[in-house]
């Protein structure tokens, strides 16, 4: 188990990208779950980590996989964006967020792609990760990080427009 301090850490330079990633997914309130779930494990996890990067790396694609389970659990209730839109409202969202108009055409695009390339994407766009970054995280040839992220942007451009 790893010491108090470095959680604490952990929480104090990852916890905003952490929290982004899952609010991709998720609404808040289950959000909140997996963010929580997501450090636990950090708290748990006793390999050590190469870098700052890798540890965040690591962090991002815990919360992705527990979004994805969450999602995949059959006692999950199907969720309009409606609903969700509701539920996040002004929520996590900060001074600059966009209308909410522009807000569920994105999510609603976002949700649209499925995955991949949602990750893919996500990672890319929103964490400034490369594509060997991605790839690594996600278990793909670089190439193949690249088409996902090209196709992603192809079908928000269109969604979008």
């Amino acid at each position: 188990m790893r010491d108090g301090q470095d959680i604490e850490r952990a929480l104090g330079d990852h916890a905003n990208s952490v929290w982004r990633a899952c609010l991709v997914y998720l609404p808040p309130s289950e959000a909140e779950d997996v963010f929580q779930e997501t450090f636990l494990k950090y708290a748990q996890h006793d390999e050590p980590f190469a870098d700052e990067g890798h540890v965040r790396a690591w962090l991002l694609r815990v919360a992705i996989n527990g979004c994805k389970d969450v999602l995949r659990s059959a006692r999950r209730q199907n969720v309009s964006l409606d609903e969700r839109m509701e539920l996040l409202g002004d929520e996590g969202l900060g001074a600059q967020a966009p209308s909410e108009t522009g807000l569920r055409e994105v999510l609603d695009a976002m949700e649209s792609l499925g995955d991949p390339p949602k990750t893919q994407l996500y990672l890319a766009l929103c964490e400034g990760y490369t594509a060997r970054e991605i790839g690594r995280m996600c278990n793909m040839p670089e190439g193949t990080v690249y088409s996902w992220i090209s196709r992603g942007k192809r079908r928000l451009r269109e969604v979008l427009s």
